[in-house]
């Protein structure tokens, strides 16, 4: 169904994704819409298309809200994997404390001359930045300021790690690790305030 604002110059209808919206030549595709190999404007989302009659535009308004991951966003997210240089992580909130209804993968890389190991662990709960997201890839960083291990698990028995002074120490097997760390470290009524409270 369609409908026109005269006054405010913009034309709107329903749309489905991959549903054609007009030719390259009539209107430049913006936020929800995208141009395929033969020059065709389509609806990336199901939502409401848009279309500025004054500026040439298309865009495509979603029905339900869509959480993007963009660079320089901030998440909370469980790390999955480690090895030297690379290691992959979930994100499940995007800070201030929006829940992601999917978890994102991403993967933090370690500056050259560092070993991610003595950053990260498998099973933490981690502060990150988005650096970038090319082709529905993200990478994310911890060297950024407030960023870092909110709660570090025990790679020999699971146990949450307690922090004294710069070392984290298990107090079940006595196991000794290394994270670079938040300042708030192992402060869980931020985390369930965050995350709520089935942590």
């Amino acid at each position: 169904m369609e409908r026109s604002e005269p006054v405010t110059g913009l034309r709107k209808k329903l749309v489905v994704p991959g549903e054609v919206l007009c030719v390259l030549e009539e209107f430049l595709p913006r936020l929800g819409s995208f141009v395929n190999g033969e020059g065709k404007v389509k609806a990336r989302v199901l939502g409401e298309a848009v279309y500025d009659l004054r500026s040439k535009e298309v865009s495509v308004r979603p029905l339900k809200q869509i959480i993007d991951l963009r660079a320089g966003d901030r998440v909370i997210a469980e790390v999955k994997d480690v090895q030297d240089k690379i290691a992959v992580a979930e994100a499940f909130l995007k800070l201030p404390n929006i829940p992601l209804k999917y978890r994102r993968t991403g993967v933090v890389i370690a500056k050259r001359n560092d070993v991610l190991d003595n950053l990260l662990g498998i099973g933490d709960i981690a502060v990150l930045t988005v650096r970038g997201v090319y082709r529905g890839i993200n990478t994310f960083d911890v060297y950024s300021p407030g960023c870092g291990v909110m709660l570090a698990i025990c790679s020999v028995c699971g146990n949450v790690l307690d922090k004294r002074d710069n070392i984290l120490s298990c107090s079940r097997c006595g196991n000794k690790e290394r994270r670079k760390t938040v300042l708030k470290y192992g402060n869980l009524d931020i985390l369930k305030q965050l995350i709520g409270e089935e942590l």
